[in-house]
């Protein structure tokens, strides 16, 4: 988007990149972080925020600003348009208790996937990380990995999936043994002991993927049998069944 584009808002936009901006550790910031993190100046950074917070967006305590639980309605269109409630989340909550592992549903955005399900959510797995609209980079993670080996070559850019083109091209190797297989899987996916292994997640109206399925669990707990002979074959059952909502 440029200012040369008539038919969009660079003001609006800016808007929602500083509720974007705040940090997934809950922790409040001041103006000046936010100025200095969006590389906007603190004129223009203050009239954002202050705009947000009349509309309810972002509250202030000691200087420090913060999203306030209003910005969740933000989501809401999109949930309920993909049926998450009524149909997905179902699906993977009977599934999940099947596995004994909480599975997650992951969908491709721009350069990233983003987390819109999680069932169900665990203290072990939250303390990795994972919350509902995270984001995940596409080329170094498994379900990153299940989802670019599943779409057109020309369509995922080297450039928005963090990657240069060498890397790219280095990574190849690696989409088409995904492909043959059917799944991507990684162990030690975090450097904390964790092994991650996903599927493939597609639409009814396209031949590519639109994301991915996977589940996370510590190092040495599956043995290849037990991933090869239920997690996998459990994961792609899911991703049929919720291809009617993606």
């Amino acid at each position: 988007m440029t200012e040369a584009d008539p038919e969009t808002s660079l003001t609006f936009a800016k808007g929602l990149a500083v509720l974007r901006a705040f940090d997934a550790g809950g922790k409040g910031m001041t103006m000046a972080d936010l100025a200095r993190k969006l590389n906007y100046t603190r004129a223009t950074t203050r009239r954002l925020v202050r705009t947000l917070e009349t509309l309810g967006y972002v509250t202030v305590d000691n200087a420090l600003y913060m999203p306030t639980p209003q910005t969740l309605k933000l989501g809401l269109g999109f949930l309920q348009s993909r049926s998450v409630g009524q149909l997905i989340g179902p699906v993977l909550r009977e599934e999940s208790v099947v596995l004994g592992e909480p599975i997650s549903l992951a969908l491709l955005s721009g350069p990233e996937l983003i987390y819109v399900v999680h069932a169900p959510t665990s203290a072990e797995i939250e303390t990795a990380g994972y919350t509902i609209g995270s984001s995940l980079p596409l080329a170094t993670t498994a379900m990153g990995q299940a989802t670019l080996a599943f779409r057109a070559a020309d369509d995922v850019p080297s450039s928005s999936c963090g990657l240069s083109m060498p890397d790219r091209q280095a990574l190849a190797p690696v989409l088409a043994t995904i492909r043959a297989r059917g799944f991507a899987h990684m162990t030690n996916a975090d450097d904390r002991g964790f092994c991650a292994i996903a599927v493939p997640a597609f639409g009814l109206k396209t031949d590519d993927a639109v994301g991915a399925l996977g589940i996370v669990y510590p190092d040495g707990q599956y043995d290849m049998d037990h991933l090869l002979g239920v997690i996998v074959p459990n994961l792609q059952k899911c991703a049929r069944y919720i291809a009617t909502a993606l």
